[in-house]
């Protein structure tokens, strides 16, 4: 059994098409965001040493659905080709963020204080911050994995936002590494968590249109297991979130920017970065 059919029974609090056109990017945000991003990039570039690949970075908000990666799966996705390199984004962010209301329902469920944290701006923002990192990081290529490798990114762009949206994502994100690390049958294995994310690519890819119509978009919420690849590896993202967010506020002050450097210069271009610490949760 799938953590899909375990545990993403949860519906959206919004009504079908409620949702549709509810969380705006709008130039001026994008813009803000990406500024926020090359700023706070900054100091973690000097400390990623060989890794870093500094550059000027703008942003480019995509209207028209065929221009997009992934439909609305995706809000943010990278154009390093470009000069400058470009953080390309959707308008609206709020199917997405419907997808991760279905994924954390379980958490949301016992926790709706931090449901809000899925109406308001600060997820979208993450999107866009993170990217403006990754895209001036040198990565992996083919072995960057979007839930490992990733998680580093999505962690920064955490930590970065202001609070009490910092706290309560943090708090999120550590509730989340508890549901899929303390399930009944133990957490999943690194080959379960490849094939979800590898099986959720494809979901991306062959589903996209879908999510640009509103009614099918509607029935992909709805349908039981139509997007269980989707969920489960959205869920298996948050809980590596969780996991470097659980090490991280472990650490003392005065080693905690060498901890960054380690894993900017080191972790973050090693294809195993993140299984040792995933496979210690299975004992």
């Amino acid at each position: 059994m799938t953590l899909t059919e375990g545990g993403h029974a949860g519906t959206s609090d919004l009504k079908p098409g409620r949702w549709q056109g509810t969380s705006p990017i709008t130039e001026e945000r994008a813009t803000a965001w990406v500024s926020k991003g090359r700023r706070l990039a900054a100091p973690l570039l000097e400390l990623a040493g060989p890794v870093a690949d500094p550059a000027a970075v703008v942003h480019r908000v995509v209207a028209t659905g065929r221009d997009r990666l992934y439909g609305d799966f995706m809000v943010a996705w990278l154009d390093a080709s470009a000069d400058p390199r470009v953080v390309c984004c959707l308008p609206d962010a709020s199917f997405f963020l419907q997808v991760l209301h279905r994924c954390y329902a379980p958490v949301l469920r016992r926790r709706p204080d931090l449901a809000g944290l899925l109406a308001g701006t600060s997820r979208p923002e993450m999107s866009l911050t993170n990217d403006v990192l990754q895209i001036q990081l040198r990565g992996l290529g083919d072995d960057y994995s979007m839930v490992r490798h990733h998680a580093l990114m999505l962690f920064y762009a955490a930590i970065w936002l202001d609070e009490p949206e910092r706290s309560l994502w943090l708090e999120l994100y550590d509730e989340l590494a508890g549901l899929v690390f303390q399930r009944p049958g133990g957490p999943p294995s690194l080959d379960a968590v490849a094939s979800a994310e590898a099986g959720a690519l494809e979901d991306f890819r062959t589903m996209a249109e879908r999510t640009l119509d509103g009614r099918e978009a509607d029935q992909l919420l709805s349908e039981p297991g139509a997007i269980g690849r989707v969920l489960d590896y959205q869920l298996y993202a948050a809980a590596a979130i969780g996991l470097l967010w659980r090490e991280y506020r472990a650490v003392p002050e005065p080693l905690q920017e060498a901890w960054h450097r380690d894993h900017l210069s080191v972790g973050y271009v090693e294809p195993d970065f993140l299984e040792r610490h995933w496979m210690e949760q299975q004992r």
